[in-house]
């Protein structure tokens, strides 16, 4: 890579950068490609040449932050530990995700009229990391009945849609507020899918 092209590699990775902390701190619709340049160092126009619209940064935004998501999923479902103990691990996660983000709608990431969930765009990363998501969950369960945690008489099918069920309760706005205010909800609902209403 020649002084040119690193010096254009450099330029987008502030530009990122920059975009990334505006968009965490006031929301994607607050933001102006004005204030990423002026965070970034660089020219409106810059931005411009090298993303094309300020709707491009938004959806590596979304997509860098789901990545980041789907990676610690994937490397809290894949210890090489017992189910019941990497089932701890997870709840806790959540619990501290829940716990230190700011819940929807005081979240500025939901703020503004940019519709974040129906971008079609945005929705094909979200629907890529579900598929990815699902099928790690779906190794997560076949570990369990393997270990004698899930009855083995469910199937796969069931499981499938009781996990996706259970999962969406994590990302909607109302139920975030609750969770924040009380993480012990997190525990109880994991209980719940462990154990169902029994003692």
């Amino acid at each position: 890579m020649d002084g040119f092209a690193r010096r254009k590699e450099q330029s987008k990775e502030d530009i990122r950068n920059a975009a990334w902390g505006l968009f965490s701190q006031f929301g994607v619709e607050k933001v102006s490609m004005n204030d990423i340049a002026r965070k970034a160092g660089v020219s409106p126009a810059t931005i411009y040449n090298n993303f094309g619209s300020k709707d491009v940064l938004v959806q590596e935004f979304i997509a860098t932050m789901i990545e980041q998501l789907m990676g610690d999923a994937e490397s809290i479902l894949t210890l090489d530990v017992p189910f019941d103990q990497k089932i701890i691990v997870l709840f806790q996660y959540i619990t501290d995700r829940l716990v230190n983000t700011k819940p929807a709608p005081d979240n500025p990431l939901f703020s503004g009229s940019i519709d974040l969930h129906n971008d079609p765009q945005i929705k094909r990363i979200r629907e890529s990391a579900q598929e990815r998501m699902t099928k790690l969950v779906m190794e997560f369960v076949a570990q369990g009945k393997r270990e004698g945690q899930v009855d083995s008489a469910l199937s796969d099918a069931a499981l499938a849609i009781y996990f996706s069920l259970f999962m969406e309760a994590f990302v909607r706005p109302d139920y975030q507020i609750q969770f924040h205010q009380n993480s012990k909800l997190v525990s109880d609902l994991g209980s719940l899918m462990l154990h169902g209403l029994t003692k």
